[in-house]
């Protein structure tokens, strides 16, 4: 723990320094700052030691007593040393028991694992779909202001109307409104993606280039299905302890003469005890094995619903990969008719109407492509999070 601590801080000092967060740096801040995280190793660390404590191998008794009167009390237990014997296997069962438990234990540190992923990899995303958005509006109050002065000195010569000089001053207007939303809604992306990673301070920006894969997929690594095995291992070791609760007790006594014989002997004592408890570890044995199946039932159930998810979702990430490259192409020929309608409005081959059509045409298609490059991006996060896969990260 105080290793990864120091990593924490490394990595938050480099953060602060650098210029840009990359999506392995907020991953590595979300693993050592998440209290979330902490308490489930704790959580783990808790199972350990109570694992440990089942696998402990019952101990002996030592007794020392007198009676006040000869005849009072258990005279042939003045001085004993008792050792029970572990004939039917009852701390092997409780060792099982104890590192099923552990198991359930690292299930659910998995599972809090990938919701803090999940978080973070959506925060990261929605950051970086803003960070474009934001150099988009930036691009085109750059048209704005160049299409604003082209109509300026047009107008001071004569050329066209006062009306286009008006209109190029509204797009100006409205193209600093929005520069001016979109940083704002940068810098709440950015706080949330702070939030996420658990950073007290803010995040400048984060990595323009930041791309992430479709997993492999091993519905094996699910945290709710290994919850749900391990919880199916836990009853049945239970079962198991119950099980040998029933059987008899067995233990080796040695015996001192009372105190107050004059002859001092020493003797061995083999103790085979039953207990009758009217059916009750019978019906925690009932009980358990139960809880087996239906455990076992809930599991078949979570494994057919994740293979239903993980085919929409193959689904959806084909379906926005399709969309990313159609508006790429389409950017592309937009961003062209753009700057052919720039050069010739200022030949005055071309009106102001060509030029705002073309580029509010031009904005339109940026922004709906950096919004598809989001729903890919989501999409994907989402596959990571059906299929349990937990990103490695460097340590």
């Amino acid at each position: 723990m105080k290793s990864l601590t120091i990593i924490g801080l490394v990595v938050a000092a480099s953060v602060c320094r650098a210029q840009s967060t990359t999506l392995e740096q907020a991953l590595m801040l979300a693993r050592s700052n998440r209290p979330a995280i902490k308490a489930s190793q704790l959580s783990i660390d808790r199972a350990r030691l109570s694992a440990n404590a089942l696998s402990t191998y019952p101990g002996p008794t030592l007794g020392i007593g007198q009676s006040s009167r000869t005849g009072l009390g258990a005279t042939d237990q003045d001085f004993f040393v008792s050792q029970p014997i572990d004939l039917f296997g009852r701390t092997s069962s409780s060792r099982t028991l104890g590192r099923t438990q552990l198991k359930l234990a690292e299930a659910e540190q998995r599972a809090v694992l990938l919701a803090v992923q999940s978080e973070v990899l959506k925060s990261y995303f929605e950051a970086l779909s803003s960070t474009r958005l934001s150099e988009v509006s930036d691009e085109l109050l750059k048209v704005a202001t160049s299409l604003h002065q082209a109509t300026k000195r047009r107008l001071e010569e004569g050329k066209i109307p006062e009306i286009q000089f008006t209109r190029a001053t509204i797009e100006l207007d409205r193209a600093k409104q929005a520069a001016t939303l979109r940083k704002s809604q940068l810098r709440a992306a950015l706080k949330r993606l702070a939030g996420a990673v658990g950073s007290d301070a803010e995040l400048n920006s984060v990595d323009n280039a930041a791309a992430l894969s479709a997993p492999e997929v091993d519905l094996g690594n699910r945290p709710d299905l290994l919850i749900l095995s391990s919880q199916a291992e836990v009853a049945q070791s239970e079962a198991r302890v119950a099980s040998r609760l029933l059987m008899p007790d067995l233990e080796l006594t040695g015996l001192r003469s009372p105190w107050r014989e004059r002859d001092t002997n020493f003797g061995l004592r083999l103790q085979l005890s039953w207990r009758f408890d009217f059916g009750r570890g019978r019906s925690e044995q009932s009980a358990s094995i139960k809880a087996v199946e239906a455990i076992q039932a809930s599991l078949a159930d979570a494994r057919k619903r994740a293979e239903s998810e993980l085919a929409a979702i193959d689904i959806e990430i084909e379906a926005a990969e399709s969309s990313v490259k159609a508006f790429e192409s389409i950017r592309s020929s937009a961003s062209e008719l753009v700057s052919k309608t720039q050069t010739g409005f200022s030949s005055g081959f071309s009106t102001l109407l060509d030029v705002l059509e073309a580029t509010r045409s031009l904005r339109e298609i940026e922004q709906e492509l950096v919004e598809a490059e989001l729903s890919l991006n989501l999409a994907i996060t989402k596959k990571y999070e059906i299929a349990g896969t937990l990103i490695e990260v460097a340590k």
